[in-house]
């Protein structure tokens, strides 16, 4: 007999820390994650990015069959961050009837200066 309203399976993730390591400040760069069920059953899940608005992802939802993988598209974004390191959290959730469980993705990287501007007639030596 199945029980659906048993606690999910968390899905599988490819990559645990997601390390982006350093960018200048302005630039924005895209890794992927690969999500996958090793369940028997159907898996409804959902990704969050624990608020942070450098941080997004272009597939928040969905579902995988048993055996299937997803690829979601990570971007981080540094034009709003303050120089040095930064880490956030994302979150890939199971759900189901009863209840939901989920992995935590750690998110690090590290904002560097900005090259510096050359002004027209400026001459570096």
């Amino acid at each position: 007999m199945n029980n659906f309203n048993a606690e999910p399976s968390p899905p599988i993730v490819s990559q645990n820390p997601l390390d982006f390591g350093s960018l200048r400040q302005g630039e924005n760069k895209t890794l992927q994650e690969q999500i996958s069920n090793a369940s028997n059953r159907p898996l409804l899940w959902h990704a969050d990015t624990d608020g942070k608005k450098w941080l997004t992802i272009d597939k928040g939802t969905g579902t995988l069959q048993p055996g299937q993988k997803e690829i979601v598209n990570v971007k981080v974004d540094t034009k709003s961050l303050a120089i040095g390191n930064h880490q956030a959290t994302l979150i890939f959730s199971a759900e189901s009837d009863a209840s939901s469980t989920s992995v935590e993705v750690a998110v690090t990287l590290a904002v560097t200066p900005p090259p510096p501007s050359v002004k027209k007639g400026q001459i570096n030596e």
